[in-house]
């Protein structure tokens, strides 16, 4: 994967205690989210950020989401 680390903006949706990308917005282009392979959380002090690895058409993204700063990140990409 490529690590690029950049801001994005990421529409969601809440289901019971969970938050989760329906598609995010890079490069120009609407990402639609089609599966979401893994969801972990991390900390750094009291910062608490939200790792979301997701995937469409058959591409691969890394999402972030810093809860503290409401700001979310693309970290890492995986395109054909």
């Amino acid at each position: 994967m490529l690590e690029i680390s950049e801001p994005v903006n990421v529409w969601v949706f809440f289901k019971g205690n969970s938050i989760q990308p329906w598609c995010f917005f890079w490069n120009k282009r609407q990402i639609k989210v089609e599966k979401i392979n893994l969801v972990h959380t991390s900390k750094e002090g009291s910062n608490l950020f939200y790792h979301f690895s997701v995937s469409s058409g058959g591409n691969f993204y890394r999402l972030q989401f810093d809860a503290g700063k409401m700001k979310w990140t693309l970290e890492a990409v995986e395109e054909e």
